[in-house]
């Protein structure tokens, strides 16, 4: 039986009525103090990670031709544009993990019962201080 076969034998009639129905389960998350620390901690981390990488790609965004022609010119507009995507992909994901970081963070401060700190109030101080 060859990998196709086998895939179509474990999935057997999953796709056959034309759509997927699942089920909707109501599950909880339980996190402690410890925990909750350390997901503040890993999102601030991946924070810090993507900054970083923000501020090393900033030269993909500089690239000169190396001459006054048309296709010199040409070559550094397209490498110029796609370094603007790629940092503001790496910008769009360190939102979101600063984002995350807050989140946790403000659960964290409910869960020990103090006012909500924000995390880039906490992250100027240092990469973790405050936590």
């Amino acid at each position: 039986m060859d990998s196709r076969d086998r895939i179509s034998s474990e999935l057997g009639g999953f796709f056959s009525q034309g759509h997927t129905e699942g089920t909707i389960t109501t599950g909880t998350f339980a996190y402690d103090e410890d925990t909750l620390r350390s997901l503040v901690t890993d999102w601030l981390a991946l924070t810090d990670h993507y900054r970083e990488s923000v501020r090393n790609a900033t030269s993909m965004i500089r690239v000169e031709g190396p001459g006054r022609d048309i296709a010199s010119e040409s070559h550094a507009a397209v490498a110029n544009s796609s370094g603007e995507s790629y940092v503001a992909y790496l910008q769009q994901n360190l939102s979101y993990c600063a984002e995350q970081a807050q989140q946790f963070q403000n659960a964290l401060d409910d869960y020990v019962g103090v006012e909500h700190r924000n995390v880039t109030e906490i992250n100027k101080s240092g990469p973790r201080a405050g936590i």
